[in-house]
């Protein structure tokens, strides 16, 4: 669930490492453990890290993963998102349990820059653990003065905590970061890119990850519209494989241009051109500092006047750090009193929570509050979504928190023909992370195994969490367009839509809506709220797999029911 830009110069495309590479990984292997692994590339600038690579052994399963970090007197434990595809070690290795599932990425902050010990902690399914020491392989950067001019102005600020509920798209969509990118200074910045944008009547300064999903689909569409308008647009984002911020410009009739800078506030002497610039603020998620971020841009907002500034709900970000709103527990959480917000991110251990510094609940409403307040309009994309920020935020003027639709752009060629009255087939469409029910869907499958039902799930995209299963077909990315030849030639006969988090809005439902098939979702944020008046639509009250291949079955009952008697008739 996740550019026109390439690949940054130092990311190593896991798929065509060839056999060089390979070999590189496995001396990298432990003597005194059968274990293999790689360390593609493992990162650490100031006080954060983020690494990817591959871990298997030739017989046990890896249950899980930690990076663990030894500094003078303090340690950390950073667990890992496992589990990822990793297609070059099952060709290179297929002797290697699970070895098509072996990538891993693990992210995190540490309390400081001294001297560190680095380890990988890993936990076989025998219940073993070993350690493999892999300090050799972590890049060191100095971040310099950056961080002491970005919080001279707000020290009172705490490093925050924010949750990212789709890290498994990172590895894949960091081929789509710059492959070069021209490093400038704040002064380099009045130098270059101010008096090239002099003679735009509007500028536009979006700020996004680089992630991937239905943010930036929406993100491009924005910066298109804009270019082809006669504008300008300056979008800012963090470079999470390479952690670093980058720029890149966007003008009508001339080449984009990239840059890397120092940080978001290099930007300040774009804010003060008298014509003013429109902010749109589209989600920082995996932004070094996002509370710095916020405070920022309350503060440009006031200081200049003529700034417009935008902010946009593509999740809930400003809400919480787990801005999927999903709880320690992996479950929705509904927006609690802050007192029950802080004992769960005390205890939250999702490998996404380690994707910015930790943080209580109270500075973080605080600064992304002050934020929202200062926004000319913050946009939401649904119904539910407003509900649940206004929730967190109820002193927000009504009037600017606006409700605007995604544009639908998707209209398929034809339907695809689907028979009610064949076994049951569920197809899962889009890239399925664990926030999207990745586990959801294996404990799905699993069910179908243990009680032999007669039924297959298809998943025509991807799955975190791969598994190995008769009754599971996995078929890869895929282009919209071929939609409807996919369902067919599948046998796909019902769509499940397995996210458990409240989705602002999901193309992919809108997709499965405009192909004209039944589909089943949980009663969750914007899906459920379409949902409930598509004809073809069922919603499942209890976010479990029980319930939810209780609820296909049923469904599926129902529709062959009916196809018979219209037959009969």
């Amino acid at each position: 669930m996740l550019g026109a830009s390439r690949a940054a110069a130092q990311w190593k495309k896991p798929s065509s490492e060839g056999a060089r590479a390979l070999q590189l990984q496995v001396a990298m292997t432990h003597s005194s453990t059968p274990l293999r692994f790689g360390v593609d590339r493992m990162i650490a600038t100031g006080t954060r890290i983020f690494g990817w690579g591959w871990m298997a052994h030739p017989v046990h399963k890896v249950a899980a993963l930690h990076l663990r970090v030894q500094g003078r007197g303090w340690e950390r434990r950073l667990p890992a998102d496992l589990g990822l595809e990793r297609r070059d070690v099952r060709d290179a290795f297929p002797e290697l349990a699970n070895a098509g599932a072996a990538g891993f990425i693990v992210t995190g902050f540490l309390p400081d820059e001294g001297e560190r010990r680095f380890e990988l902690e890993v936990d076989l399914d025998d219940g073993t653990r070993e350690r493999i020491d892999v300090g050799a392989h972590v890049q060191a950067r100095e971040h310099g003065n950056r961080k002491l001019r970005q919080l001279g102005w707000v020290a009172a600020a705490i490093w925050r905590r924010l949750k990212h509920g789709d890290i498994r798209g990172i590895l894949r969509r960091a081929r789509s970061q710059a492959t070069s990118a021209t490093a400038i200074d704040d002064a380099g910045i009045v130098k270059q890119l101010v008096p090239a944008l002099r003679d735009f009547a509007r500028v536009w300064l979006v700020v996004d990850h680089n992630m991937g999903g239905g943010a930036n689909q929406y993100r491009r569409a924005v910066i298109a519209e804009r270019v082809q308008s006669g504008d300008a647009v300056v979008f800012c984002t963090y470079n999470l494989p390479l952690l670093e911020y980058r720029l890149h410009v966007y003008r009508p009739g001339i080449d984009e241009q990239v840059f890397r800078i120092p940080g978001f506030l290099a930007l300040e002497p774009l804010m003060q051109r008298t014509g003013g610039v429109s902010v749109v603020v589209n989600s920082p998620v995996s932004f070094e500092d996002p509370l710095a971020l916020a405070e920022w841009l309350a503060r440009m907002r006031g200081r200049y006047p003529a700034t417009h500034l935008l902010v946009t709900t593509h999740d809930y970000f400003a809400v919480c750090p787990s801005f999927v709103l999903l709880d320690a527990d992996g479950r929705h959480c509904g927006v609690p009193e802050p007192s029950v917000c802080a004992g769960c991110l005390k205890r939250h251990e999702a490998s996404f929570v380690s994707l910015s510094p930790p943080t209580p609940i109270g500075p973080w409403r605080e600064s992304w509050g002050r934020c929202l307040a200062a926004a000319d309009e913050v946009r939401c994309f649904s119904e539910a979504s407003r509900r649940l920020l206004l929730k967190a935020y109820p002193g927000l003027p009504r009037e600017r928190v606006t409700l605007v639709p995604h544009r639908l752009d998707f209209a398929p060629a034809r339907a695809p023909s689907m028979d009610p009255a064949a076994p049951l087939v569920i197809g899962v469409v889009g890239e399925i992370s664990p926030q999207k029910g990745a586990l959801l869907v294996g404990e799905v499958v699993d069910m179908i195994e243990r009680e032999q039902r007669d039924v297959r799930v298809v998943v025509l995209g991807t799955l975190d969490a791969a598994r190995s299963s008769p009754r599971l077909k996995v078929t890869g990315r895929y282009k919209r367009a071929d939609l409807p030849d996919l369902v067919e030639q599948h046998g796909v006969n019902m769509f499940f839509f397995p996210s458990i988090w409240p989705e602002t809005f999901s193309y992919v439902v809108a997709e499965l809506m405009a192909l004209g098939g039944p589909i089943v979702a949980f009663d969750l944020g914007a899906p459920a709220e379409r949902l409930k008046t598509y004809s073809l639509g069922r919603l499942c009250a209890e976010v479990s797999a029980c319930a939810a291949l209780d609820t296909l079955t049923r469904f599926h009952e129902e529709l062959a029911a009916k196809a018979k008697l219209a037959r009969v008739a």
